[in-house]
Order: C-alpha cells, then sequence, then structure tokens
C-alpha cells in the first residue's frame, strides 16, 4: 500500500483526527516536517495521496518550500491523485489551482457555525451531516475559489470556507484537531485571540465544552475523510 504524504509546516499545528482516522483504518502515511528543515520531494508516484496541515504563515509569505508545495499540487492535480488541505493547507489549494489568498477583513477564530451549501457535491462530500453546526476555525487569511472549484459551506465571517475539485478537497476550518491539541494549542498560540470581538472569541471561549464540541463537529470532520479515501487508492 502506497502511503499518504502528510505535509506539516510548524511542530505543534499537528494533523489530529486525520492521523487518527488513518491508524484507525491502518491507512500507511509518512511525515514531511517542513519545520524541521525536511525537503518537498519532487516525485508523486510512491504516495496514494497529499495531505497538507495549517501554520500561522501566509502562503503569499517567502519562504523556499511554498512555491515547491504549490508545484507539487498542480502535478497532483494533472495527475489525478487525491490531495487535502486544512487551514493554510487548503490556501496553498487554492492558489496553487489560481486562486488567491488575501488578508480578511477581521480575522476569524472560535467556534463559528456554517451552513451546508444546497449543490450535488456538498450532498455527496458531507452525507448525514447536518445543514449547519459549529466548527473550529482559526484563520487570518481567506482564499478565493479557484476555476471549477464548489463551495461545500460557508460561515458569517467567511462566505468561501472549504471546497472541492474533483478528488481535491479544501477547508480552511481546523476540522482536524482534537480536544488535546485544541487545549495545546491556545497554551502556545492563545495571545492571537486578542482583540476579543464578533468574529473572535476568547481563550475561555474557545476552551469551553470540547469533550462535547469536538466530536459534533467530527460529523463533518468525518464524512469529509470517508468521501476522500474513498478517492485515494492505497
Amino acid at each position: 500500500m502506497k502511503p499518504i504524504r502528510i505535509f506539516r509546516h510548524e511542530d505543534w499545528i499537528k494533523a489530529g483526527h486525520l492521523t487518527d482516522t488513518l491508524e484507525d483504518r491502518g491507512i500507511p502515511y509518512e511525515l514531511i516536517a517542513l519545520d524541521e528543515g525536511m525537503p518537498v520531494p519532487d516525485s508523486i508516484d510512491d504516495v496514494s495521496g497529499l495531505a497538507f496541515l495549517g501554520g500561522t504563515m501566509s502562503v503569499n509569505d517567502p519562504l523556499p518550500w511554498i512555491e515547491a508545495e504549490l508545484r507539487l499540487i498542480r502535478r497532483a492535480r494533472d495527475k489525478g491523485l487525491p490531495v487535502l488541505g486544512h487551514c493554510l493547507g487548503s490556501q496553498l489549494i487554492s492558489k496553487a489551482l489560481g486562486g488567491a489568498v488575501r488578508p480578511m477583513a477581521a480575522k476569524e477564530i472560535g467556534w463559528h457555525e456554517v451552513t451546508l451549501q444546497d449543490n450535488p457535491a456538498t450532498k455527496g462530500w458531507l452525507e448525514g451531516v447536518p445543514r449547519s453546526l459549529d466548527i473550529l476555525v482559526w484563520h487570518h487569511d481567506a482564499f478565493t475559489l479557484p476555476a471549477g472549484a464548489t463551495p461545500l459551506y460557508s460561515s458569517r465571517f467567511c462566505p468561501d470556507q472549504a471546497f472541492v475539485i474533483d478528488n481535491i478537497v479544501a477547508t480552511v476550518a481546523h476540522v482536524e484537531v482534537t480536544s488535546d491539541l485544541l487545549r495545546e494549542w491556545l497554551d502556545i498560540y492563545g495571545y492571537d485571540l486578542s482583540p476579543v470581538s464578533d468574529s473572535v472569541q476568547t481563550i475561555e471561549e474557545v476552551g469551553r465544552d470540547l469533550d462535547k464540541r469536538v466530536p459534533a463537529m467530527h460529523q463533518l470532520t468525518n464524512a469529509i475523510y470517508v468521501a476522500w479515501l474513498a478517492r485515494v487508492k492505497v
């Protein structure tokens, strides 16, 4: 079985529920830790899919590995290899496929309600997911939809939250987060939740009732992973 290749950009922004899911299903994966100086591999012939995690940087920053990742995403698109992106990973996918990524008028951080779009792609990718639910969002930039993309769901502060193109799926929300991982993020990066506003919740609010909120969000996460993994030929 060819592994799924996961790209990590910062050591504390881990894959969370993604690797939990892969391990539960016995699907092999390998980690490319860019935070440790690992290079972006040129080849995709030795993997069954690519997954790109988040990061506090912007896809528009002059970092040496960004262009390499953008090229790899385009190569995967051309060869029909499934690609998954969370947060920064979704923005990389958008930019690689012709979209734009720009700073938002106001950052969006916290448990925000999203509403599913009414289209066939959403029904196929998010089968059984409630039409609206709260998910964990933490981003300063927003992407535009690349040509050919179909939106999956939207929030009050960010209409384009997620999209699919064939076997590529991108979501700017951190739907991969686990309760323990989010607590760690709040310890490390909680200062980003300032100033509090309509779109930015307090640390206390973001950390509240995680044992209920995270499993509820994972209804959406699991639907995305099931649909994506069905397209991965392992």
